[in-house]
């Protein structure tokens, strides 16, 4: 630790969400359930909004919109079942349900080991936000077995860098986006990594001066023995 009590890591790795960890969406329960009353209405809504409206989507993502914004916008008729905040508590309560690429958890268990930080940098909303910060503050399960994935991986950060809370789009202005969390930490673009599905978030890192592996989860099985290597190089661990 430092004089401050703040932990000195040697390097850092920046994981995106999705696209890399996960490719589930919001309201999983209830979109990957044709019984759910609201599975019709909602996943057509879903559909629309991240087909046709694009800058909503990414108001949202950048914090000026709410989820519960989003869920008005929506305009989904509950029957009397549900209560008014149903959909905004289940954009929060579902990311639980998100499936994780199970192999990258015990890659980046084993990067920690050498000393490096694991730092979730994502565009994304206020709700998963919401869900994630819960996840990591929540108490830890008695046993291994009662927790999700998606418990397990946010446990895992030791921090998270959020477009909704930055007010602004890693895909904007990559260098920005890490910069301030590189200099509080004393670290360097030089010490650190990116995994990212977008190649623009990749070309821009690099030439900041950091290392950046472009990846796409349905690439994992594939070709997961390069990404090992490469993974591993990095880290200089055999």
């Amino acid at each position: 630790m430092n004089q401050q009590g703040q932990v000195r890591w040697n390097k850092v790795i920046f994981v995106d969400w999705h696209g890399v960890l996960s490719l589930d969406p919001f309201w999983m329960s209830i979109i990957h359930n044709e019984e759910h009353p609201l599975h019709s209405s909602l996943s057509e809504a879903v559909r629309k909004l991240f087909g046709e409206h694009d800058d909503l989507v990414r108001d949202w993502m950048r914090g000026n919109i709410t989820t519960s914004q989003i869920v008005d916008s929506l305009q989904i008729e509950l029957e009397l079942e549900f209560p008014p905040d149903y959909l905004t508590q289940k954009s929060v309560d579902d990311c639980q349900l998100m499936r994780i690429n199970g192999q990258f958890i015990p890659l980046l268990q084993a990067a920690q080991e050498t000393g490096t930080a694991i730092v979730l940098a994502t565009d994304n909303m206020d709700c998963f936000y919401d869900a994630i910060q819960t996840a990591r503050t929540s108490s830890p399960p008695v046993r291994k077995s009662e927790t999700t994935p998606f418990n397990t991986i946010c446990r895992l950060f030791d921090d998270v860098l959020c477009s909704s809370t930055r007010r602004f789009l890693k895909s904007e202005d990559p260098r920005r986006f890490f910069e301030h969390w590189l200099s509080s930490h004393t670290l360097e673009f030089s010490d650190a990594l990116l995994l990212d599905d977008l190649e623009k978030n990749c070309r821009e890192f690099q030439a900041a001066g950091g290392t950046a592996i472009q990846w796409k989860s349905d690439l994992l099985d594939v070709e997961a023995g390069k990404f090992h290597s490469e993974l591993k190089s990095w880290l200089q661990i055999s």
